[in-house]
């Protein structure tokens, strides 16, 4: 194996560390030691990969993400998606998208400490690869279904779409990071169901009207 090879696993093993402590412990009340130990390396070492911690959270946030692509992925595997409409296609995946919360809040709530964290320090910008893809891009599975909806006449060609597109992506995990923090509708309202109903709410919008 080359010294390149191993600098590279070496980079991802703490990555994939790194990502597990912030989402154990918080960003803030993990120290980059922690991840060198984790990690079976030396805090120097970590520190030849990676020069500050912020560098190291926004590498675990595209790593999260990452994980989160992966699991829509599977998701919408288990649909007959290619015989979908297009607007069926953007309520699987807006539903897909929403459904992170019940298996992973841990990893939502790490979601948005790490977009404090990176705005605090200027660094936000940074984190560019989680949902949503730019829209005019149509690689994200969304903006495609869209077009395919836009074709077969099921999405409303009348409508913001680009607007309705970054909402739906921005409010779904909007909420679902609010409700990692305690809010008082937690325990007032049902969660699965308040999910579904913002699903359906977007999929209503980008819908073609009779």
């Amino acid at each position: 194996m080359s010294l390149e090879d191993v600098r590279s696993q070496n980079i991802q093993l703490v990555t994939e560390k790194a990502l597990d402590c912030f989402i154990k412990n918080g960003i803030a009340n993990t120290k980059v030691s922690d991840i060198a130990r984790a990690a079976g390396l030396t805090e120097r070492s970590v520190y030849r990969y990676f020069a500050t911690k912020n560098d190291l959270v926004i590498a675990a946030s595209f790593c999260y993400w990452e994980r989160v692509k992966e699991y829509a992925a599977w998701k919408l595997s288990s649909h007959d998606y290619a015989h979908m409409s297009g607007i069926e296609q953007v309520s699987v995946i807006l539903n897909s998208y929403a459904s992170i919360l019940l298996i992973d809040p841990e990893g939502i709530r790490f979601s948005l400490d790490a977009e404090v964290a990176l705005f605090n320090s200027g660094e936000s910008e940074k984190v560019v690869n989680r949902p949503p893809e730019r829209f005019e891009e149509y690689t994200g599975p969304l903006s495609q279904a869209i077009v395919l909806g836009l074709s077969d006449g099921t999405v409303d060609s009348n409508a913001d779409i680009k607007q309705l597109y970054y909402n739906a992506y921005d409010s779904i995990l909007g909420l679902m990071q609010r409700l990692t923090v305690g809010v008082p509708s937690v325990n007032e309202l049902d969660i699965a169901e308040r999910l579904q109903a913002m699903c359906r709410m977007f999929t209503r919008e980008f819908a073609a009207k009779s």
